[in-house]
């Protein structure tokens, strides 16, 4: 891994949400606090972890223990509210999950598309493509209007402006995140990240995935299948995760209703999306199906807004 060339972007900081993970990241964290100007480390085990903390003090990173207070949400806010605290907060941060594949990380930063993009005003985040571990898949980005969405193709190339991007590897400019505010710790884990791209959106702002620049990522333990001629994946999580996207996904119906017509009819379907995979290609399948169901009919009511 090599730092980005002279006259690259501003590089961003760095913050890494470590959760089972905390004696696995030793190797990621060196080579981002040698290159980046600063690395914050959130700690969401329940006890703070003194090798960790230890390994953050020896390469100059700040170490913060979240102790899973809001979730993921808890630990971007966290990690947030330090660094728009500093006399001069960084011009762009990085988010990364523990298990993050930081290997294209640096030629993603130093395109010139990249750099384009981040110094727009307008620009809420720019990532590069997502390749699931499990199934080989690319990540579907989508297009969002109010009454109409639709969808890119797997591969692509170029940066192109999408509704939604996964947090992890994304770099969002200080200015937008201060400007949309704190992530949702009611949701805690699932859709936390697309519920904050909507909010950018309703900011006025765009978010953007750079498709010439791509990492893997797992999300849970997907499996591939077929179907009515499509090859799609499934999520592969256990009953209590459905029970929260389940929740999740109907609260942010709910909540999106009226402003986004389009995105809450898109949240049924990926209801549907996730029984149907459960219901053709996992184990548990009886649980699984009953606890989304019960999550889905809890989103109904749940008050979830951020704080």
């Amino acid at each position: 891994m090599h730092p980005p060339p002279p006259g690259a972007t501003a590089r961003p900081a760095a913050v890494m949400v470590v959760y089972r993970r905390q004696d696995q990241v030793e190797a990621a964290l060196r080579q981002l606090s040698g290159w980046l100007p600063l690395v914050v480390v959130v700690d969401n085990g329940p006890q703070t972890s003194t090798g960790l903390q230890q390994l953050c003090k020896t390469l100059g990173a700040v170490y913060l223990h979240g102790a899973n207070a809001g979730g993921l949400a808890g630990a971007y806010n966290l990690a947030q509210r330090h660094l728009l605290a500093m006399p001069l907060p960084p011009p762009t941060v990085l988010f990364l999950d523990e298990d993050s594949d930081i290997g294209t990380l640096p030629a993603f930063l130093a395109d010139p598309d990249t750099r384009h993009i981040l110094a727009q005003p307008d620009t809420a985040a720019i990532s590069p493509a997502y390749r699931d571990r499990a199934t080989g898949l690319r990540g579907r980005y989508m297009w969002l209007r109010r009454f109409r969405l639709g969808f890119n193709p797997r591969e692509f190339e170029g940066v192109r402006e999408v509704a939604f991007v996964i947090n992890s590897m994304s770099v969002w400019r200080a200015e937008a995140l201060q400007r949309i505010g704190p992530f949702n710790e009611g949701l805690a884990i699932d859709h936390v990240d697309t519920e904050y791209c909507l909010r950018a959106r309703a900011c006025g702002l765009h978010v953007h995935v750079h498709g010439s620049h791509e990492f893997p990522h797992a999300i849970g333990e997907r499996r591939r299948y077929r179907f009515l001629g499509m090859e799609v994946q499934s999520g592969g999580h256990g009953p209590a995760r459905r029970h929260l996207i389940g929740r999740n996904t109907m609260w942010l119906a709910r909540q999106w209703l009226w402003r986004e017509p389009a995105f809450a009819a898109l949240c049924l379907l990926r209801l549907s999306y996730e029984a149907i995979g459960i219901a053709m290609v996992e184990d548990q399948a009886g649980a699984k199906l009953w606890a989304l169901l019960r999550g889905a009919a809890s989103g109904l009511t749940a008050s979830l807004r951020p704080k």
